[in-house]
């Protein structure tokens, strides 16, 4: 359809029109006249198609009311009446995204999908949602979404519980997210960006429902919406969908918020806050932070992102290396936020001597000063501006549809009265900074150094802060039941039993009905498999993947750990943190990340495991890379000379390396708990498991503790260990290789292969150790100084005599959007839950940011009751089928495509596993899922427990665990 510019179709008129070469596109902005929306359409041949709406929404306190607002209008509304079309989407689409975010500035609903039927049902569920929420007639989506009081039963105590209050509990834990509320608070005070839009568990308990419904009433209306189309699709039936269903319902209004530059300006202010800790450690954070400009302009945006990489995150990286020897701080980051209108740099200083803010600010100031004067390495400019080149060029979001990529892009420029085009110039921005006489030397002074409004926070650890938090919060839980007056304590007991109804009554089929789901018919039969070809290389195998990659060459070396002995595993871990980074013979600690950037467009190391079941796996080191075809023998000199020529006698940077290792870990350990729970868990009953917990999980980041000890008392210990675990690992008899290219570049693999090959010894024969490792379910729980819990029971179904079927995975799609959603999450406040069943026989289950320890492991125990009472009609089950088919046909990228071969190969999957585990999903019927019953009822029962969390909690259910730890020693 061709639309003339200044032209009126279906109520829209096309304002602007161009084509974006940087994203091979063509962009079409419109204006709704009627209602004011403005809608801009990205014309791709994309199949993945995207819609977003998207709405300004300034917060204007720390209640969260943007947050909690996201999470409630996705509970039912004017037309999709059901308690959660959120959830039924999820249960019964083929998307490809399904989500919304909450910014500092804005509120964004996305969706995606390859089927036009499909996209149509998303998005018309989402702008009904928006538009006519059911938050006006019922009152309990703001209970259960934001917050409420509870009375517990048992203590007669006053507590505060929901949804969104428990995730910011969780989200609000984690040291380096209070920081950045503090530096946000610092450099804005009461303004937008000095609000948490997300809310904060002191502040979310003072929104009122009235001020939810009026924020709502002021901002989500048409003239403040933002609608963004991207992708494959017929525009006409777009427009008229949005324009005559909801648009044209609303008239103009001219009363829309504006964000506005903060005025005032703060000169070397320095600001002391401190942060909650269960450590003895003193050391703390320091931040030098400056309000840089606006997001709307795009060649700043690319020059900072610059910047704060050269300044602050390699080990070539000038400033940090000034401040990690002046003694400031173990390991630095440059945190650079573009997504407010106001734009953040901060340099951040972590383990840091919070008493040395005077040298802090001196040498941050000298430093820049010095780079001023003498210019930044050209060498480090050259190596990161190619890095990033390969970064845009490749366009790997994972599972992130890369049309949403480009809107959230454009929100930068157009949520602020700007063109909605300037932010998708990359390359234009790009080519401009890639000029040789770029003006360098005036972003450093007049953005940072001689930047006005600039703050400097001094971040410390306070050991009672906890504690205290704990007591205020329980001494004004009592003074607010004491202040309750009979009738306000009879009203709290009454909205909660309407809560209660609310959360146990069971939408009517009718209801559900009105949410459109596709036909079984329309899904396609033929499941996307993982093709591959498969050879020897020596005693080892080599993978190759056909993709088109643009000449990109995406390479894995897998060396078998099973030559190591189990004292010497754990260093398989610490070589991952130390490969790459460290000194080797030809380059110093140093130059090694400028080369690396010159050669590869990534690098690095990680340890894998690939369980056939609990007993038989196989583990490896891996060196991942993706270099350009042209670049094959900078790539292989490159990466012989990391593998067999790493100086583990350079051991200034060791330490640095270990310590930085060691703040990453913490900081991993803090905000992924779910996921180092289920390695734990799951170490206790697998041997490929037990491997991934000691080279990657709680017990590898206690075993880098002691390292990082060791390396001040006895490094030589430490160095001997390493050097075996070379010697040992990297030989031809432990040798596999993986890539994925074009086919016409096979020949660059190889030679890649062969060159490094060549350089290897034979290795010893039968070396391959048996540990002794003993399945051992135990109740664990890890105090962390966290407001919340994550609780995780993993099992072996095959153990208890089952065996996989892909019906599995419509028992995963039902448990974790019926069950475990509605108890765990919706009925318990957790924000999140799941669970998981792999063909190898582990199945595993978690809660994520959850209130509760006891409730929750009730609620896996007695899962296989709930199954019993399990009634779908028929087209429930299609629905479930729908969404669990959705789930396994997610579109890959080109290193998901070779990770799935990888993975179908040392798993032993059947090379048309895929296709025999899709017609299994197809099939499954109501009778088959009650007929897991048995299978949960035996897993559930193992008693395989992993908490993590909350130490006033878990100690006072100190009775439920066999032992208790610290998370982080």
């Amino acid at each position: 359809m061709e639309i003339k510019l200044n032209s009126m179709i279906h109520g829209f008129l096309l304002k602007e029109k161009e084509t974006i070469k940087d994203i091979h596109a063509d962009a079409y902005l419109f204006e709704h006249i009627k209602s004011g929306a403005r809608l801009f359409y990205i014309k791709s041949s994309d199949s993945n198609k995207v819609f977003s709406i998207s709405f300004k929404t300034p917060p204007e306190d720390d209640c969260g009311t943007p947050h909690i607002l996201e999470h409630s209008v996705l509970c039912g509304s004017r037309k999709y009446t059901s308690k959660d079309p959120f959830n039924e989407l999820a249960k019964g689409s083929l998307n490809t995204f399904l989500n919304a975010f909450t910014y500092g500035d804005k509120t964004m609903y996305p969706i995606a999908s390859c089927n036009e039927e499909d996209f149509h049902n998303l998005m018309d569920v989402y702008l009904d949602a928006v538009f006519y929420p059911n938050i006006y007639i019922k009152k309990e989506i703001f209970m259960q979404e934001g917050w409420r009081y509870l009375i517990h039963e048992e203590t007669g105590e006053l507590d505060v519980t929901g949804v969104v209050y428990n995730e910011m509990k969780g989200a609000l834990s984690d040291p380096e997210s209070l920081l950045q509320g503090a530096i946000s608070r610092s450099l804005f005070g009461k303004t937008t960006y000095g609000f948490e839009s997300g809310g904060t568990p002191e502040a979310i308990p003072d929104l009122t429902y009235e001020n939810f419904l009026s924020f709502h009433e002021k901002y989500y209306h048409p003239s403040n919406s933002y609608i963004y189309l991207y992708g494959d699709m017929d525009l006409e039936r777009c427009l008229i969908h949005i324009g005559n269903e909801y648009l044209n319902q609303f008239v103009r209004t001219g009363d829309l918020p504006e964000i506005k530059e903060t005025k005032e300006k703060s000169i070397q202010k320095i600001q002391h806050e401190t942060f909650p800790t269960d450590s003895d450690d003193e050391t703390g954070y320091l931040a030098y932070s400056v309000n840089v400009g606006l997001c709307t302009d795009e060649e700043l945006t690319m020059a900072m992102q610059v910047l704060s990489y050269i300044l602050l995150e390699t080990n070539a990286s000038v400033l940090k290396t000034a401040l990690m020897d002046g003694k400031i701080c173990d390991e630095t980051e440059g945190w650079f936020d573009s997504s407010a209108y106001e734009m953040v740099f901060s340099i951040v200083a972590k383990n840091a001597a919070v008493s040395k803010v005077e040298d802090f600010e001196k040498i941050i100031e000298q430093t820049l000063q010095n780079i001023i004067n003498d210019g930044l390495d050209q060498e480090l400019l050259s190596s990161s501006l190619r890095r990033l080149s390969f970064l845009l060029k490749e366009e790997d979001y994972g599972s992130t549809p890369k049309g949403l990529i480009y809107g959230m892009k454009s929100m930068k420029s157009w949520l602020h009265g700007k063109r909605p085009f300037q932010c998708l110039r990359h390359f234009e921005a790009l080519e401009k900074i890639k000029n040789p006489n770029y003006d360098w030397k005036s972003i450093i002074e007049d953005r940072i150094l001689l930047n006005e409004h600039k703050n400097i926070l001094v971040f410390s650890p306070d050991k009672n802060k906890e504690n205290m938090m704990q007591e205020a919060f329980q001494q004004k839980m009592k003074e607010k039941k004491v202040s309750f007056n009979q009738k306000e304590l009879e009203r709290i007991h009454d909205e909660t039993k309407k809560l209660e109804l609310f959360q146990h009554t069971k939408d009517a089929p009718e209801v559900l009905a009105q949410i459109p789901i596709l036909k079984l018919s329309q899904i396609d039969t033929n499941p996307p498999i993982s093709v591959y070809e498969k050879s020897r290389v020596g005693e080892g195998s080599q993978i190759f993947v056909p993709m088109q990659s643009n000449g990109i060459i995406y390479l894995k070396l897998h060396f078998d750990t099973d030559c190591l002995s189990e004292e010497l595993l754990p260093y398989a871990g610490l070589l991952t943190d130390v490969l790459g980074k460290l000194d080797t013979k030809k380059y110093a600690y140093q130059e090694l990340p400028l080369i690396i950037n010159k050669v590869f467009g990534g690098f690095s190391f990680q340890n894998d495991v690939y369980s056939k079941n609990t007993e038989a796996y196989h583990s490896f080191l891996t060196m991942k890379s993706k270099f350009l075809k042209e670049d094959i023998n900078e790539a292989v000199a490159l990466a012989k000379e990391i593998l067999l020529n790493t100086n583990f006698e350079a051991l200034d940077s060791l330490r640095k390396i270990v310590r930085a290792a060691k703040i990453k870990g913490e900081n991993y350990l803090t905000n992924y708990s779910h996921s180092v729970g289920i390695y734990y868990s799951v170490g206790r009953i697998s041997r490929g498991g037990r491997i991934k917990e000691i080279t990657s999980g709680i017990e590898y980041f206690h075993f880098l503790t002691e390292v990082d000890e060791l390396l001040s008392k006895e490094p030589e210990k430490v160095l001997e260990k390493l050097k075996e675990t070379v010697n040992v690992l990297f030989s031809k008899r432990n040798f596999n290789i993986s890539f994925g290219c074009e086919k016409n570049n096979v020949e660059n693999a190889i030679t890649f292969r062969d060159e490094l090959l060549e350089c290897l010894d034979l290795g010893l024969e039968n070396c391959h150790e048996n540990y002794n490792f003993v399945s051992n379910p135990v109740s664990t729980a890890f105090t962390a100084n966290s407001g919340v819990l994550y609780n995780i029971l993993a099992a072996d179904f095959k153990r208890s005599g089952f065996s996989y079927s892909g019906k599995m995975q419509v028992l995963k799609t039902i448990l974790n959007l019926e069950y475990l959603w509605n108890e765990v999450r919706v009925k318990g406040g957790a924000y999140g839950s799941g669970c998981n069943f792999q063909p190898n026989g582990i199945c595993y289950f978690y809660s994520y940011r959850d209130p509760n320890i006891k409730e929750t492991y009730k609620i896996y125990e007695t899962l296989w009751k709930m199954l019993g009472n399990f009634s779908a009609s028929d087209r429930e089950m299609t629905k479930y089928i729908l969404g669990t088919i959705n789930r396994l046909d997610q579109p890959k990228t080109n290193i998901e495509r070779l990770n799935d071969a990888i993975n179908k190969e040392y798993q032993g999957y059947e090379q048309d596993f895929e296709l025999i585990e899709r017609n299994q999903v197809i099939q499954t019927t109501k009778k088959d899922i009650l007929e897991f019953k048995e299978l949960l009822q035996a897993v559930t029962s193992s008693k395989n427990y992993c908490t993590i969390g909350n130490e006033g909690k878990i100690n006072v259910n100190s009775d439920f665990f066999d032992s208790i730890q610290k998370l982080i020693p």
